[in-house]
């Protein structure tokens, strides 16, 4: 009667051990199979774009030398030449608040004894505007703005774009369907077909002027040009089924 009780307490403790042992086998099995290696390709995809940048930058240095003794007249008269350069500039429909000015600096210049002689007095105008047209004009030809005596000491154009940020988002989702059509044509050699993508890692964005090959580590931004060209490379991995 004992030998019996025992066996019946004895099976269902049995059958618990043995589906435990067949519960840890499928899952080792399908452990095993989740982390087995996959065939997968490596590519390279990219893509290019030319745009034209609606956003010009014109950085002007206005000048004058004045005598030594009457440096307070150099600041007054400098004054006067940056009011009419923003006069000028308002005039041909570029808003005052386009328009900024940065301080004033004076630079000694010495004698042959070693003598402050002089001051060479200077303050920078930047002009920030969507008329890029207008701009370039006047700064290709910026007699008009000038005062008698006034020196322009330096002008830089730089031109921007403001659809950037779209524009590279754009480029980053073609560079990645060529990266997938380039993995397809290797696959296809194979007789195989790619599938999903692991991993994509995107390089960095080369903005220069077209039909330039210069590029950089840490990416590009040429503003030097109204034209330019913009490109990227993503770093794709795809499975192959």
């Amino acid at each position: 009667m004992t030998n019996q009780n025992g066996s019946a307490r004895l099976l269902p403790a049995a059958i618990l051990a043995l589906g435990a042992v067949l519960a840890a086998t499928i899952f080792g099995a399908f452990f095993h199979s989740s982390r087995a290696s996959r065939d997968t390709v490596q590519v390279v995809g990219a893509a290019s774009e030319r745009f034209t940048s609606d956003v010009i930058k014109w950085q002007i240095t206005l000048a004058r030398t004045v005598d030594a003794a009457v440096l307070p007249s150099g600041y007054a008269q400098l004054r006067g030449d940056v009011e009419r350069v923003r006069a000028q500039l308002s005039g041909a429909g570029i808003p005052d608040s386009a328009v900024s000015t940065q301080p004033v600096s004076a630079n000694p210049i010495y004698n042959q004894t070693g003598t402050i002689n002089s001051y060479q007095v200077i303050q920078g105008i930047v002009v920030i505007s969507s008329d890029v047209d207008g701009v370039e004009r006047w700064a290709m030809d910026p007699g008009t703005l000038l005062g008698d005596g006034v020196v322009m000491q330096g002008s830089q154009l730089e031109y921007f774009y403001s659809g950037l940020d779209s524009l590279k988002h754009d480029l980053l989702a073609a560079a990645t369907r060529d990266a997938h059509r380039r993995a397809s044509e290797i696959a296809g050699s194979a007789e195989r077909e790619v599938g999903s993508i692991v991993s994509a890692r995107a390089g960095v964005f080369q903005i220069n002027e077209p039909y330039a090959n210069e590029v950089s580590a840490y990416g590009m931004y040429n503003t030097g040009t109204r034209q330019k060209q913009i490109t990227v490379t993503v770093h794709s991995t795809f499975v192959l089924d």
